[in-house]
């Protein structure tokens, strides 16, 4: 697949310990791409070296390539600005804030070129939930609202390609499948997005694209319906009965 964003052979190492070692991946435009593996597998440690930063002090090396032109040498920052946005798992939002006020404080990048433009209406129209709490402070939102606004954020930085890191923490199973059927919309409208997830049975249901990571390395990619019948992924993650329902 040739994608809006790509790496190649991207290494991370702390301390002389490899966290990821010799991943390839490929985003497409218009495509949603799910990472999938257990904790621990380097999943977060990915998508922050795709980003440009670490938590602690990381040696990275690969390539890194966003429509074409490489980003390695680039900070976080400069990152973002070309249109590369990462919603991190965890909290995401001004909590003393309103939800108007959270989306209120990001900026439209000045260069809209191949970039997809979201206005606060837009965010509004995807999550009309957050329309009905926009005079609410970010303390008073549900976790799957805050989750919702964290998206909303990200879509108004005008993304080339959104990157979100278990999306699904820590949410309810109606919520889970809510948000992920949203997040689908903006992808069928174009957007490319990877998907970090360690619900895989919800990734499966959204994604065109499943890479499986295990230790800090690919150990199989496929379409969600070819991964779905993976063997690794029933025994794993979609439990005995999904495996007898296949036999």
């Amino acid at each position: 697949m040739t994608g809006v964003l790509e790496c190649d052979d991207l290494t991370v190492r702390y301390a002389g310990n490899v966290a990821l070692s010799g991943v390839k991946i490929s985003v497409p435009r218009g495509k949603m791409i799910g990472l999938v593996g257990a904790n621990g597998a380097g999943k977060s440690t990915l998508v922050n070296a795709l980003a440009g930063w670490s938590r602690g002090r990381a040696i990275v090396t690969g390539k890194v390539n966003l429509e074409g032109q490489g980003i390695d040498d680039l900070a976080p920052h400069e990152r973002v600005t070309r249109g590369l946005t990462l919603v991190p798992e965890g909290k995401n939002i001004f909590v003393e804030l309103t939800v108007d006020e959270n989306l209120e404080l990001v900026r439209p990048p000045r260069d809209t070129n191949g970039r997809h433009i979201f206005s606060i209406p837009d965010v509004f129209d995807f999550f009309p939930r957050l329309a009905e709490r926009r005079h609410h402070r970010g303390a008073a939102l549900s976790g799957g609202e805050r989750q919702m606004l964290a998206v909303g954020r990200a879509l108004l930085a005008g993304p080339r390609v959104l990157m979100l890191d278990e999306p699904s923490a820590g949410l309810a199973p109606r919520l889970i499948s809510d948000l992920l059927s949203r997040i689908r919309l903006l992808v069928d409208r174009g957007l490319p997005v990877l998907l970090v997830e360690q619900n895989v049975k919800a990734a499966l249901k959204v994604v065109d694209h499943l890479y499986l990571l295990e230790r800090g390395r690919i150990v199989g990619e496929g379409s969600a319906e070819i991964m779905a019948a993976d063997q690794r992924i029933v025994e794993a993650y979609l439990g005995t009965i999904a495996a007898g329902a296949r036999a």
